[in-house]
């Protein structure tokens, strides 16, 4: 929400562009920087059996 209101930046992968288009974003390319390293992450608390099977399959 603050980059579409213009009050902030951030980095995401290329696919970002594609799958989440947003008139009020601006995905900027850029070739300089290294390439993401993409992982799991989720919240301890609060987990159920659904998300730890997910976990365990995704092999998390």
């Amino acid at each position: 929400m603050l980059v579409g209101a213009g009050e902030g930046v951030v980095e995401v992968g290329a696919r970002a562009a594609r799958y989440y288009p947003r008139p009020d974003v601006a995905y900027v390319p850029f070739d300089d920087a290294p390439p993401f390293a993409w992982g799991l992450i989720r919240r301890t608390a609060d987990t159920t059996a659904r998300v730890r099977a997910f976990v365990a399959a995704a092999g998390g």
